[in-house]
């Protein structure tokens, strides 16, 4: 069974609770959004393809060219990353996809 709760950097993520806090901030994740942090965590330091991210989280049955998942990606960069520019740790893998790095 998966951790209810994880740290990532400076952030605390309960899974449980739905949360994701930095300190005493309860950051504005949208679901989907924290579907897609989720996902990452559950494939920690690898590389997870978008169609793989596609599937997992929306559900999608074939491969499906969208830029959904890197708009979503991007949303949280700007949310949780200190520099989202240099993310440190949704790292963007070349043709491949994301990896979550802890």
């Amino acid at each position: 069974m998966a951790s209810s709760a994880f740290a990532l950097g400076d952030l605390r993520v309960d899974r449980a609770a739905r949360t994701v806090t930095r300190g005493a901030e309860t950051l504005p994740l949208a679901p989907k959004e924290l579907d897609l942090l989720l996902a990452l965590f559950d494939h920690r330091n690898e590389a997870v393809s978008r169609v793989q991210l596609l599937r997992e989280v929306w559900g999608y049955r074939s491969d499906v060219t969208s830029r959904t998942v890197d708009t979503h990606i991007a949303e949280l960069r700007r949310k949780l990353e200190t520099d989202p520019a240099n993310p440190q740790h949704i790292v963007t893998v070349r043709k491949v996809g994301y990896r979550l790095a802890v």
